[in-house]
């Protein structure tokens, strides 16, 4: 081959190269600007989707809508079927169904290795009713820049170029999908609140659904509509994996209507000053930060409306 014929080779190598670095990194923010008025790569909706199926080398997971939001599975592993994180599940789901048919970088089955979206990649399994398939992907990696990654549908050989990490949002550890919610209410179902700890107190509705202190006091209402929150939509930052749990601290009650009972369990503080929760809604113990129980323990006083007294 002579040197002429070389250079030329050379020159459009390099120019490929250099134009999919410009496409991903869009310096002119084309990407940008015509993204979002591009047709989607799947002609559906998150709602309709039922089941996931996540499989690559590593094995097989499996979340699937129930009545109450999802649940989450690794056939064959001893830990069985558990609730799974709905708000992650969901915005996973949401992250791929926006993404766009704008940017094609290639359709060359060869290069698939490159995008590492072939069929033993990572691939996302979405099912709808009675298991009809709604879309099968493989989400490949990280474009390194312009906060894009790659995918491609199983059944084309079109490679995209879409937004965000959509791999990112579900190759991590399992944990990470497990539901950590402690307690997860509707306020306007509670009837009662007893806190047992360094103080006791309890807290009950009126016809009105107004919370006040029991034993009658006036009560700061601001303070317990954020007490309120705070409890009603408790989670943990991560799951507790040591076999013995820390001295209890307290617990509290919650009674709802028709004399439902709920009991969350704190342990603590561990010598990292957070603390371990159990509650009657949870499978396994999770942590919290030391502010967070905190604040569902106050003084007695800093629920007493001090305008009113």
């Amino acid at each position: 081959m002579n040197t002429e014929k070389k250079n030329t080779i050379l020159a459009a190598v390099v120019g490929a190269v250099f134009l999919l670095g410009f496409l991903v990194n869009d310096p002119f923010l084309l990407f940008e600007s015509s993204y979002e008025k591009s047709k989607p790569l799947i002609s559906s909706k998150a709602d309709n989707v039922k089941k996931i199926t996540l499989k690559d080398v590593t094995g097989t997971k499996i979340f699937t809508r129930t009545t109450d939001g999802w649940s989450f599975e690794i056939p064959g592993s001893p830990m069985g079927v558990q609730r799974a994180d709905v708000a992650k599940i969901e915005a996973g789901l949401k992250n791929i169904f926006e993404a766009k048919k704008y940017q094609e970088v290639s359709s060359n089955k060869d290069k698939q290795g490159e995008y590492e979206v072939r069929d033993q990649d990572f691939q996302i399994l979405l099912e709808g009713e009675n298991g009809q398939k709604i879309a099968q992907a493989v989400l490949g990696k990280f474009s390194g820049s312009g906060n894009a990654s790659f995918i491609r549908l199983v059944d084309d050989s079109s490679v995209y170029a879409v937004k965000g990490f959509l791999r990112g949002d579900w190759n991590q550890d399992a944990d990470q999908y497990r539901d950590r919610s402690v307690l997860r209410i509707a306020k306007e179902n509670v009837r009662e609140i007893q806190v047992t700890g360094a103080q006791t107190f309890k807290l009950r509705s009126d016809d009105k659904g107004s919370f006040l202190l029991d034993p009658a006091r006036a009560t700061d209402k601001a303070r317990i509509g954020t007490y309120l929150a705070d409890l009603t939509d408790l989670s943990g930052n991560r799951f507790f994996k040591e076999t013995t749990l820390p001295a209890k601290f307290g617990k509290i009650t919650v009674t709802l209507g028709a004399n439902i009972n709920k009991e969350i369990e704190f342990f603590g503080p561990t010598k990292d000053q957070e603390f371990v929760v159990r509650s009657s809604d949870a499978a396994s113990p999770v942590v919290l930060n030391r502010s967070k129980v905190d604040a569902l323990f106050p003084r007695v006083e800093d629920l007493v409306d001090k305008a009113g007294m």
